[in-house]
């Protein structure tokens, strides 16, 4: 397998260019690329030890490494530009022609897209993030009044990391409540959500991908048995079909593509 090392480089967080950038790789499976992230590259002295390394890599490798760029600054863009790189300016693709339609010039500002510029909006988010982790596993019943989205579905099927996602990334308020033994011998919601059901969302996965799971932390126990996998899948998925509700199988998901797949199906809306 070929082998590229690459170089994902910011004068912030870097979120932004580590984000496009590994959607950008993945489209290249036979290659590995040995990335490693240098983030807050905010001044002149720091990009120039930055290009000592790439330069460095380059030949040690014997290769060219990639580099893709979040940086503002024209001076240290071009410090890092003339190392012995291949250099994807991932601001300056997308800038120039949005300056050109829109006819308005960029304010050129670090940090604009993760830093805290709107204190009210990050709050917002806060206030999901803590409302995703006061209703978690089925606590504060109470709260659900307050929910955006009540996800469901037997223990281990994602619900957690997916409520904490749609609140970190949104700001959706959203609740999650674990489907269990004394829920599953019947097709009917559970009392306690009966009022919830306009707000309901339900998770499925493979049951014998659900056994591994359980089967890290609880091997040998009834709990992650075959059988029982089995069963709680096959009543979850009836109990959906019986109350209509929407649900979407994790099995081969990431949390992102279960968050946008609820977002879209539940025509939920982000907070900022």
């Amino acid at each position: 397998m070929q082998k590229r090392p690459t170089f994902v480089i910011s004068d912030r967080t870097g979120l932004t260019a580590e984000t496009l950038s590994h959607s950008l790789l993945s489209q290249f499976p036979s290659v590995q690329f040995d990335i490693e992230n240098l983030p807050f590259i905010d001044t002149p002295e720091k990009a120039h030890q930055t290009a000592e390394v790439l330069n460095s890599m380059a030949d040690s490798a014997g290769v060219k490494p990639l580099v893709f760029a979040t940086l503002v600054n024209d001076e240290m863009r071009e410090i890092i530009s003339n190392a012995n790189v291949v250099f994807f300016d991932l601001f300056d693709t997308f800038i120039e022609p949005l300056e050109k339609e829109l006819d308005v010039e960029s304010s050129h500002s670090v940090g604009k897209s993760h830093g805290v510029l709107d204190f009210a909006q990050y709050s917002a988010r806060m206030s999901a993030v803590n409302f995703a982790m006061t209703t978690d596993d089925g606590m504060e019943l109470d709260h659900y009044a307050r929910a955006d989205v009540v996800v469901i579905g037997a223990s281990r099927t994602g619900k957690t990391p997916t409520c904490l996602y749609l609140s970190l990334q949104f700001g959706i308020f959203a609740a999650n409540y674990p489907l269990t033994d004394s829920d599953l011998h019947t097709t009917e919601l559970p009392e306690s959500l009966q009022l919830y059901r306009e707000k309901l969302f339900g998770l499925t996965i493979d049951p014998f991908r659900l056994q591994q799971i359980r089967q890290e932390r609880y091997a040998g126990d009834l709990y992650a048995a075959a059988k029982t996998c089995q069963y709680e899948v096959a009543q979850a998925e009836a109990m959906y079909r019986s109350a209509k509700v929407p649900f979407v199988n994790t099995t081969k998901k990431s949390v992102e593509e279960i968050g946008a797949h609820i977002i879209h199906k539940a025509a939920l809306r982000r907070k900022f």
